[in-house]
């Protein structure tokens, strides 16, 4: 699913007084943070309008409740978590080179807080919201493999890559190498990893990539 055609949508400020934009902004901005730092079960409507005033009709008449409000702030931060990974270019340059600089970019995007919080919500609503979780998985891990898989088909078409291997396969095992183990260590509490440790993991996975997937004649 691209980000750019979601299922959620923002509620329109159109027709709305200076004012009413203001509130409106307020509103999804602070149901934003409550809903990443609560969940949604926790997050009640009084928590909302204590903050930032307003009433529960005008919830509902602008998202149709809690529900609506909840899939269109946590669909709006898709579209945020997409855009660095969207922007991401690869070069038809040295092979090695541009895995090793894909590897770092994509650690350092998956250890940002906010990025690491949307990772929560897909896990504790995916029953709930199986849809919205979806759309998180695609705005972070399906697009950065779908970057890769192409940078890699582009290779495999120039003859650096052998062109036997599944492409979407070898960004997928790319991506887990790089990204699995700060990932599941910083969702399940632990410590950050340190810079030293991201440049070990990125460096490791570039080379058992290159072992498995590059041409004989270009190792």
């Amino acid at each position: 699913m691209a980000t750019t055609d979601l299922p959620f949508h923002l509620a329109s400020e159109k027709g709305l007084h200076p004012k009413g934009v203001e509130r409106l902004r307020k509103l999804t901005a602070s149901a934003t943070e409550l809903f990443l730092e609560h969940g949604y079960e926790a997050t009640s409507m009084d928590m909302l309008i204590q903050q930032v005033g307003g009433s529960r009709r005008n919830i509902y008449e602008r998202f149709g409740g809690k529900e609506g409000l909840f899939s269109a702030v946590i669909a709006e931060e898709c579209v945020k978590l997409a855009e660095p990974l969207e922007s991401l270019t690869l070069e038809d340059g040295c092979v090695r080179q541009t895995l090793e600089k894909f590897g770092a970019e994509i650690l350092h995007i998956i250890k940002q807080p906010r990025v690491l919080e949307l990772h929560r919500l897909m896990i504790a609503e995916g029953k709930r919201f199986p849809q919205l979780s979806r759309t998180i998985w695609s705005a972070g891990h399906h697009n950065a493999k779908s970057v890769l898989a192409a940078w890699i088909r582009r290779q495999q078409e120039q003859g650096t890559l052998r062109p036997a291997l599944d492409p979407s396969g070898l960004a997928y095992a790319f991506i887990h190498m790089v990204t699995g183990e700060a990932q599941l260590q910083l969702l399940s509490g632990g410590r950050c990893t340190t810079k030293e440790q991201d440049n070990n993991t990125v460096t490791l996975a570039v080379s058992l990539f290159l072992a498995a997937a590059q041409e004989t004649d270009h190792a």
